[in-house]
Parts: C-alpha cells; structure tokens; sequence
C-alpha cells in the first residue's frame, strides 16, 4: 500500500514539472508519434490548445529536408538501444516561421512499451549569432589570405636575394627566421579558421579511394624529421591500406602529431600505431607528455575548447584543431577519442571503415 502511494507521488511530481516546465516537452514513441505535450510545446509551435498537436507526427512539424535529423535520433534510441540523444535540428511554427532547436530525448519504460521524453528549446538567437560569427571568421579570413601571402613571398624574395657566404648581422638573420615563423603559424591560424567555416556549412566533400599508410605517413610527417628534435616511431604494416579522402586523413595526423608536439614538447619520441579492429582500422598518434586531466578530455574535440592550465595557457592557437580532426573523421563514418591519465603521456586516436560504406 505503502509502494503505491509512493508511485502515485512520483508520477504527480512528474506531471507537475512536466507542464510547468518553461521548456518544451513532449512523449513521443518509436514511430515518433506525439502522445503528450506541455503548454510550452504548444506555444512553441505557435498554437493554443495542446489537441492541435497531441496525436500528429514530429515529422507534421518539421521541414523535409530535416526529416533526417528525426530519423536519426529514431534511430539512436529505438534501434541502437542509447539511453539518449541529442542533436541540433529545425522545426516549422504554425505562422510558417522557421526555428532552431536543441532537442534532447530519454528512453524510459512503462507497461512493457519504450518512450521518449523528449525536450526541446529553441535555439534560434544562438544559432543566427553564430551564423553571423561564422560569416565574419570566412570573410575576415579570406581577406587576410593575400596580404599573408604576400608577407611570405616578399620574406622569401629577401632570403634569395642574400648571397651565400654573405656575411650579415646575427640580428638580421633572427628577425628575418622570426618573420617566417610568424607568418607561417598565422597562415595555419587562418587556414584551420577557413576550414571550421566549410565544415559548418557542409561545403567539404570528401575524395574517398584506397590508399598506404607507410607513404602517406613518411608525406605528412616529413616536417618531424626536418625539425631535427623529434622522432616518429610507426608500429604497424606500411602497406596497410585505408579507404577514405587521403589528403583530409593527412591533415589529422598531421593535426595529432603536431599537437603531441605542441603540448608535449619534452616528449621527443612520437609513436603511431595502426591495427585492425573489429572491421575497423584504428590509428593512434602517442606522446609521453604531461597527460591530460579527465575533467578535460571529454570537451577537447569542441569548437574552441583549449585547456586553460597555468604550464600552457600561453601556447598559441584557437582550439580549432582537434575539432577539425573530429569533424573529417566523423564525415568518414569513424570515432576519434583520446585515453590519457595526467603525467602518463596521451593516446589521441580515430578508426575508419576497412570497407566503402
């Protein structure tokens, strides 16, 4: 008798906060059929009465060339069995109008049947700010592309024009090394800006064919070798063969191994390791550094998320570079990750597909 009171307390709570609350819930099932919904649904969708919407299809309210983003989420809870999902998607208000979502759904049970409780706020203001962020970084890059450019060339121009066995003050010869150092991280400051810019607008198309590990990590990681102060270690077949755009798999090794370089930098030795799992290639680029705290691991791969601790708060960069890794490799199907503990080194790695999807 007890255990039944105790129920019916729970679920008055639950009903309680359910229509009170100031963000839009709904209970959908796993046809993505619309079985409840609070008055701030409705009024999100620009109605008056919650029978306009309770029995419809989510899919009533969403633009088709969104359709996927439910079918997706769909997907995720009912057939791969994920307690929850999130993602970002749009919805059509009764006016017509267009707004941005953040939509969250947890699998629960009742009489034996699966349901999603599932919230959604709107995101517009959020998401036409960060359109007009995102169109002033494109432009801005852009425009500061030539004038870099030509800061490089005329330093380059400089360096030919001394003669050699030329003899020129030490000064000189410092400032002019420096001059290309800093146009050089400039030019991959503005390079990783421009690349953030077409990963979020989906302007990157993927070149996918078969191609060796061995030659591909003797191209991209020839700079290693040049700086004299490093060494790459491969353990693994050269001939291995991996399927997916080879230029774009270049750029997130090269982005591992200079990040092993950049926040290891007492770690001379860099190993990369290549197995197969599970129908699943798997690469790892490995430093012995100082390790990366827990608290931290799960934010590396967001859009300008840095680490701010005291020993490497003053390393340059935007936090682009290992966002930019997580978003090629997720476009290839693969997971990226990073298993770290602090003082132990870290183990940044991606998997891809052994077969074209």
């Amino acid at each position: 008798m007890q255990d039944s009171s105790k129920d019916n307390n729970n679920q008055t709570r639950f009903k309680t906060i359910f229509e009170l609350s100031p963000v839009g819930n709904k209970i959908i099932d796993s046809s993505l059929n619309i079985l409840q919904a609070n008055i701030a649904m409705v009024k999100l969708l620009g109605y008056d009465r919650k029978e306009e919407i309770v029995g419809t299809k989510i899919l009533d309210f969403t633009p088709p060339e969104f359709h996927k983003d439910w079918q997706i989420l769909q997907q995720q809870l009912w057939s791969h069995n994920s307690s929850s999902f999130s993602l970002e998607s749009a919805l059509v208000r009764h006016d017509g109008s267009l707004i941005r979502c953040r939509i969250t759904s947890i699998l629960f049970e009742e009489h034996g049947e699966t349901f999603g409780y599932t919230t959604i706020e709107d995101v517009t203001e959020q998401f036409i700010l960060r359109q007009q962020k995102d169109e002033f970084i494109s432009v801005a890059s852009h425009e500061l592309k030539t004038p870099v450019t030509t800061l490089k060339t005329n330093i380059q121009l400089l360096q030919r024009l001394v003669k050699p066995g030329a003899v020129i003050d030490q000064k000189i010869t410092r400032l002019m090394q420096g001059a290309v150092n800093g146009a050089g991280r400039l030019t991959m400051l503005i390079d990783d800006l421009l690349s953030t810019t077409r990963l979020e607008h989906g302007e990157v198309s993927l070149n996918k064919g078969w191609f060796e590990i061995g030659p591909l990590l003797e191209l991209c990681c020839d700079h290693v070798a040049l700086q004299g102060n490093y060494e790459l270690i491969y353990a693994g077949d050269p001939s291995l063969r991996l399927y997916g755009d080879q230029f774009k798999i270049e750029q997130v090794i090269v982005n591992l191994v200079n990040n092993a370089i950049k926040y290891a930098p007492t770690s001379h030795t860099i190993y990369v390791k290549a197995e197969t799992l599970d129908g699943m290639t798997r690469i790892t680029v490995s430093d012995q550094g100082k390790g990366i705290a827990k608290k931290d691991q799960h934010n590396l791969f967001d859009r300008y998320y840095r680490v701010k601790e005291a020993q490497i708060i003053n390393i340059s960069g935007l936090g682009l570079g290992l966002y930019i890794c997580a978003e090629i490799i997720k476009r290839h199907g693969g997971q990226i990750g990073v298993d770290s503990s602090e003082g132990k080194g870290a183990n940044f790695w991606f998997t891809l597909p052994n077969e074209p999807a």
